[in-house]
């Protein structure tokens, strides 16, 4: 079991190097790419990509982890051939539904494009269905894609997935920008469609060289071997309602949130229009937000991603041994880490938002910084709830009720979409309430999913090693964070002042980890490579 249990999390840590690596490439072609083309090509832009996860969460969320769960208990009893049958099966199936997505998009521009034009212009539709259009084969390549990574990463082999998920980031990188450098002097719909061009250009890269890594490792997944199974005779029709029965759940709870973003496109631009914003203002600030501030506020999510990824596998693991107090220090340590990371990434976007957005985004205006670093303020706080979200639902994951977060998370889903309409005809809140709604959304999900980790696993609660420790120290390098850089801008120093105010908040924090000793030693079975350094972290009496 610890041979397999190390498997899982050894896994677990290079997909999660690889969503940090992804995460950071893909922050380095949005930040530019918004000074580029400015904020109408990243309105153009960024319309379209709640449409596009929305449609690509019904091959990309569920399926890939049915798949591997299906192909890793065949592998398990030797059964390679039905391993085999399970992945044609899938494959067959992703591929109707790529094809029918990508033709759902392609056909559906003119539609979801008016949708989302508050002006009801016809040349404002036209020119924004161009980047639906360009977004619509992508869909195709990411569910053939899908199907090898599920396959894969039932077979154990993770590598194929990180390197065709860099891969992808890259060839985004460098092909979308590039395009969108070219296409810039024909206007910003042409730039916008140039980026997003980028985009399907990757994910055709990343399928192939995901395709390559399985040929070349072909031969590992023995598929002579094996008697005539249980698999085997099963139809590929009660293949597929496995499939379904475990992929259902996972993609309801992963489409929630691309549905809030396509609520997002529509509502905030038309309420904008209506409460006397002129269709140009609303569509500046639109981008504002979602071009400019959102990548910056999600940015903390590459830590708490990776860590809800390792601690799926170790608390899955603890419940099949039927180890319940393993199954609790997994739990608490989940929630912990979620604080002890997502405090001071919203304390410090908080204190800085108007220094890291001028520093990110040199292109805006006076006006538009102070509503970026409104919308960065209110959005900060919702950093922490989020880390929480998506912590916790990896421990419910691990607990084997899959179904819970995903209720949670639509119960906040709604609290978004109400609050979003009332708060934005508030006076005075207008574009600030649409942020204010994410900060509810997330804090309603993150403090039932929370409530519930507590309740299921029988864990106490430890207000001060598990939540005031984390806070009271992000608050204290908040204030030290706004007293640095403030001192540094008075001797007229400019972007320097605000990355030194960053390198001393991390430095303050970590010591006030160590300091306050917020580890214990059943943490570090969580985190890899902490328990190096665990006699400096661990407190000196477990309790």
């Amino acid at each position: 079991m610890k041979t397999k249990q190390r498997t899982f999390i050894s896994g677990a840590v290079v997909l999660g190097i690889a969503g940090l690596i992804v995460k950071i490439i893909g922050a380095v072609f949005r930040i530019p790419l918004a000074s580029l083309i400015d904020k109408e090509g990243m309105a153009y832009y960024e319309t379209v990509y709640p449409y596009y996860s929305t449609l690509l969460v019904i091959s990309s969320a569920g399926l890939p982890t049915a798949i591997s769960k299906m192909v890793s208990e065949r592998v398990a009893l030797n059964d390679f051939k039905g391993a085999k049958k399970v992945f044609r099966c899938a494959l067959m199936v992703l591929t109707v539904i790529g094809i029918a997505t990508m033709l759902l998009m392609l056909f559906g521009a003119q539609t979801f494009s008016s949708l989302a034009v508050a002006s009801g212009d016809v040349s404002d539709v036209q020119k924004q269905s161009m980047s639906f259009i360009a977004m619509a084969p992508s869909l195709l390549f990411v569910s053939l894609m899908c199907a090898y990574r599920g396959y894969l990463q039932g077979m154990q082999m993770m590598e194929g997935t990180a390197v065709s998920q860099v891969t992808e980031q890259v060839i985004k990188l460098i092909v979308g920008y590039s395009l969108a450098y070219y296409l810039l002097p024909k206007g910003y719909e042409y730039a916008a469609m140039g980026a997003i061009l980028g985009v399907t250009v990757s994910e055709l890269v990343a399928l192939i060289v995901i395709w390559l890594f399985y040929m070349a490792n072909k031969k590992k997944f023995k598929p002579e071997i094996g008697v005539r199974t249980v698999t085997e005779r099963s139809s590929n029709k009660s293949i597929l309602k496995r499939l379904a029965a475990i992929a259902i759940p996972v993609t309801i709870g992963a489409s929630i949130m691309p549905i809030t973003g396509i609520v997002d496109s529509i509502v905030i631009r038309r309420i904008l229009v209506n409460i006397g914003y002129v269709y140009e203002q609303a569509n500046e600030m639109f981008s504002i937000f979602r071009g400019n501030v959102m990548p910056i506020i999600n940015m903390p999510a590459v830590l708490t991603v990776a860590l809800a990824v390792s601690l799926v596998p170790a608390i899955s693991a603890k419940m099949a041994e039927r180890d319940k107090r393993g199954v609790r220090h997994a739990s608490r340590t989940g929630i912990k880490l979620a604080l002890i990371v997502g405090a001071p990434c919203a304390v410090g976007l908080f204190v800085l938002a108007q220094p890291i957005i001028s520093m990110l985004y040199p292109k805006l205006t006076a006006a538009d910084l102070v509503i970026a670093d409104s919308l960065m303020k209110i959005s900060a706080i919702g950093v922490l709830f989020l880390s929480l979200v998506q912590t916790t639902t990896g421990v419910i994951q691990g607990l084997g009720k899959p179904v819970v977060p995903v209720a949670y998370l639509a119960i906040g889903g709604a609290v978004k979409i109400v609050s979003i309409i009332v708060l934005m005809y508030i006076p005075g809140l207008n574009i600030l309430g649409a942020a204010l709604s994410s900060v509810l959304c997330y804090c309603v999900a993150g403090i039932l999913d929370t409530i519930y980790v507590y309740k299921k696993t029988g864990i106490k609660v430890h207000i001060w090693h598990t939540f005031l420790k984390p806070i009271v120290s992000a608050i204290i390098m908040g204030v030290i964070v706004w007293l640095t850089y403030g001192a540094l801008t008075s001797l007229g120093m400019g972007t320097s002042a605000t990355l030194i105010s960053v390198g001393v908040g991390g430095l303050v924090y970590v010591g006030l980890a160590v300091f306050l000793r917020m580890f214990d030693k059943n943490d570090m079975e969580f985190i890899p490579g902490l328990a190096k350094i665990q006699n400096m972290l661990v407190r000196k009496k477990n309790k």
